[in-house]
This record gives C-alpha cells, structure tokens and sequence, in this order.
C-alpha cells in the first residue's frame, strides 16, 4: 500500500504541473477536498507575490490541465479577488498589477482526479458479510486515507467526503420461504404464463394459462396485489428500518438491484458512507441487517392479505 512522495504527486497529475507554474510565488499547498464518489477536488493554495514580483511579471498564465478551474482567489484581508482572473486560450490568466495592496493570497483550484490517484490517496476495502446469524447479518465496512505521513508533507489538511462502500444484502430467502405457498403459486403461475407468451410455443402457452386459471380459482388474491407488497417491502424507506450502520458510517442511496433469483428480488443494494481526513484517516464499522425482523414483516404483509 505505501506509495512515495514522488509518485503519489506523479499520480495527482494536473496539480502537480499547476504547482510547477506557481514556483515563483512559493506557493503552499494549505488544503486540499476530495470527494470520493465523483473524484472532484478542490486545492487551497498560498501564494506569495510581493510588489516586486508584481512590476516585474506583467501577466501570470498558467495552462488548464484537464479543464481545472480558478474558482476563488483572496487576499490578506479575506476579500474575494478571483473575478480578476480570466480565462482565454486554454489558460488562465491574471495581471498581478492588479492586485490589491497584500503580498499573501489564497488561491482556489477545482478539477477532478484520475482513478489512479484517487487510489494512491484512498482505500476502500470491499464490504463483506463477516458475521451471520438467525436474527442479524453483519457486513464490515473499512476506509482509510494511505501514506498519511507522506501527505503531510503535502497538505496542511486533506478532508475525503462521500466515501463510500457499496454493500449488497440478500433478501430473496426473506421472501420466498415466507410468502404463503398459495401465493407464491399464483405468482409463478403467472411469471410462466408471461415468459410463454413472449415465445412461440403454442403448447406452452396453453400449458401456462391452465396453470393460470388454476391458481387463479384458488386463490382471491391477485398478481398486482402480491407484487405490490414485494415493492413496498423493497422500498428504500421501508428497507432502511432494519439497517443499522455504526460510526462514523451513515446510510446513503438503497434501491432493490433488478436481479431476480426465481421469482423473487435477489439483492438489496445499500451504500455506506463516511469521511476522511487527516486527523481521522481511518473509518471502520459495520452495517446490520435486521434478518430476522425483516422476515417477520414480510410474513406479516402477505398474512393480512389472506
């Protein structure tokens, strides 16, 4: 995992080579956020122009790496200053004479990270099922900034926003040994009845809609109804009852993945999120299923159709 000085700035790309056309005004790399689900970055930089260096150059340009942005600059004072950059020819450009009264100015950069550096800086390790028992399943969860020594070096601070870990739970059993056998009979009768009318086999189509009538006959219930419930129960809202995530991890986007085991839902797809910094470079927890009780609820929701 440990990557050194030289090729972790090697990997981060454009603001290596924006930092080689600040040297003049020893610039100071304060702070830099990252955020990890859309690899957008933004740097604070300190610079030093004192007047000299002002009558000296009479325009600084520095070349847009991967379409990097000024979005911010400010002086001594704290007073906004970047309306004072422009940007023309694939550059960005100022005219120090223009500056106000100050020799230090904070710098702001936006732009986006490769993959490749976001992996030199981050880790995320894969979340896995690490504990299963009747009543709960257990997914571990671990992030962690690398090389922190080394980033150090580079950064006053460095905050990593939206990591996160993407955890699939399984629910098809939750469902299929729980709804009542008539019910699932009804569905499947009519998941048959469907695939058959998309072919051509006219014997199956006859087979399949007997099957259909069948079912039908025995039970009150129809297919809408059965499948209604199995969404409500694979809401996001609904599903979020039964996770539980330790700190500093909080639940993010849930949805039911459009795999099917059979007849039923095969996954749930629920992100973990957390951050990073400095400080606090590792995050470490886990996310629980409440199994047992989500199994209850299923039973009970298809009971009271009965």
């Amino acid at each position: 995992m440990n990557a050194d000085y030289g090729q972790i700035l090697k990997a981060l790309g454009w603001i290596d080579n924006v930092m080689d056309y600040f040297r003049p005004y020893k610039p100071e790399t304060k702070g830099m956020t990252i955020n990890y689900r859309n690899r957008n970055a933004e740097i604070e930089l300190l610079l030093y122009i004192p007047d000299n260096l002002k009558r000296k150059i009479r325009k600084m340009e520095i070349p847009a790496y991967q379409n990097f942005v000024i979005s911010g600059m400010r002086d001594e004072s704290f007073n906004r200053i970047g309306e004072l950059w422009w940007f023309e020819d694939g550059k960005w450009k100022l005219n120090p004479s223009n500056l106000p009264p100050s020799e230090m100015y904070l710098l702001t950069l936006e732009g986006k990270l490769s993959e490749d550096a976001l992996t030199k800086i981050v880790f995320v390790e894969p979340a896995a099922n690490k504990d299963r028992t009747k009543e709960i399943d257990r997914y571990w969860l671990a992030s962690m900034i690398r090389n922190v020594e080394i980033l150090e070096k580079i950064w006053d601070a460095l905050n990593v926003d939206d990591v996160t870990a993407s955890v699939k739970i399984g629910i098809e059993r939750c469902l299929s040994e729980t709804i009542p056998k008539d019910l699932n009979e009804r569905l499947r009768a009519t998941q048959r009845w469907v695939r058959a009318g998309r072919g051509k086999d006219r014997e199956e189509i006859w087979r399949a809609w007997r099957e259909m009538r069948g079912t039908t006959k025995e039970s009150k219930i129809s297919v809408d109804e059965i499948v209604d419930i199995i969404y409500k129960l694979t809401n996001s809202e609904v599903f979020s009852r039964f996770l539980t995530l330790d700190s500093p991890y909080t639940v993010g986007e849930i949805r039911r993945e459009e795999t099917f085991k059979g007849t039923f839902p095969e996954r749930m797809y629920v992100e973990a999120s957390t951050y990073l910094t400095l400080k606090q470079p590792t995050a470490t927890g886990y996310l629980s299923f409440k199994k047992k009780d989500y199994t209850e609820t299923v039973k009970k929701e298809f009971e009271e159709l009965l």
